[in-house]
């Protein structure tokens, strides 16, 4: 796991962590940026009662500064993002150590995550008063303490509630947090975390900079947009958990049997025997080539994974029924082996279930 390419994984948070971690996590910007408009406006308004007109102007004018300033809270909130998350990284390296999540495990962690995003989609849409449940309180505690940092100054609660985005972490970060642990080194997970915050940090404040300016069309549509975001990361989380539990009703099952009579059928690599089976199977950047191999019961299989230049979440190879996981190099080959033992299928995929495939297991 130490291979990790941490360029990558900048670029990963880029592009899809920045738009699917703003969608579950742009409410807590929102919320600092409209605190600290408050504490700009609230002496404002006092003062308006001796001088009401005068005052009117100095508000406007004073909020139009603060929107092209203001950029305080806003750099508070990412940065104890990009700290915690760090720390986090390293505890996770830590952890690694000594526990491995299985990919079934992992695979019903997705699921709950993918139907917790279609949750707060619905609470964002308003769509019915049941989806306000799947909306996380902070503690009231911390609630209250926000509150009075709110009242002054201190850039100390935008800090806070960046620091508290650990707590809803997105499909994304998730799977980040996956890797984390596998590398069981503390420092190297650290690494890989904060190349991921750090890579969705102008994301948010390309959100902020919006939100700062007063776009009112950017307030008003920004929880459609965020929702449907959300949606189809619900999806996307809870087909990945299926295809990491062996669950054979995933869309790529579904797209492979409406198009098997327009497609070419897959060559099958598997040479059956009665003392041993070998199979040989191409792991890509898209995938792994064949994905419906045919093997016999009873029979020891010896499976080999091809890779060149893989840099991918298929180069995390597993088998969750067997409990089996192989961390795959860029380059080079990779021996599996075991004996089926039932028959039917099982299935293998990679480490988020994006990529998935079977094995036919017969008499």
């Amino acid at each position: 796991m130490q291979s990790t390419n941490l360029l990558i994984i900048f670029l990963t948070g880029l592009t899809t962590g920045g738009l699917t971690c703003l969608a579950l996590q742009g409410g807590l910007l929102t919320s600092v940026i409209t605190k600290q408009e408050e504490k700009l406006l609230d002496p404002l308004i006092t003062s308006s009662k001796k001088k009401l007109k005068h005052t009117q102007s100095v508000i406007s004018s004073g909020v139009e500064r603060s929107h092209s300033t203001n950029l305080t809270p806003i750099l508070s909130f990412l940065s104890a993002k990009l700290v915690t998350h760090t720390l986090l990284g390293f505890m996770l390296g830590f952890l690694g150590q000594n526990l491995t999540l299985s990919p079934i495990t992992r695979g019903w962690l997705q699921i709950f995550i993918g139907i917790y995003l279609f949750g707060v989609a619905g609470n964002l849409l308003d769509l019915h008063p049941f989806f306000r449940y799947f909306i996380i309180t902070p503690p009231k505690f911390l609630m209250r303490l926000i509150k009075n940092e709110s009242k002054s100054k201190s850039t100390f609660a935008p800090a806070l509630l960046g620091a508290m985005t650990i707590f809803i972490p997105c499909a994304t970060t998730q799977a980040m947090e996956v890797i984390a642990i596998g590398t069981g080194n503390p420092l190297f997970a650290a690494a890989i975390m904060f190349s991921f915050v750090l890579g969705t940090s102008p994301t948010f404040l390309i959100f902020g900079f919006l939100l700062n300016q007063g776009s009112h069309w950017f307030r008003k549509y920004f929880p459609a947009v965020a929702a449907t975001a959300m949606f189809g990361m619900s999806i996307f989380s809870i087909n990945g958990g299926s295809g990491l539990i062996g669950s054979p009703y995933t869309l790529q099952n579904f797209w492979g049997a409406a198009t098997a009579n327009s497609s070419p059928r897959e060559a099958n690599t598997a040479v059956l025997g009665d003392k041993v089976q070998t199979v040989t199977i191409n792991v890509a950047n898209s995938g792994y080539s064949p994905t419906n191999i045919t093997l016999k019961k009873g029979v020891p299989a010896i499976i080999t994974l091809v890779t060149n230049n893989v840099q991918s979440c298929s180069r995390a190879f597993s088998i969750p029924a067997l409990n089996i996981q192989k961390l795959l190099p860029e380059t080079g080959e990779t021996i599996v082996e075991f004996t089926p033992d039932k028959i039917g299928p099982l299935a293998f995929s990679c480490s988020m279930g994006m990529y998935t495939g079977r094995f036919n297991i017969i008499n």
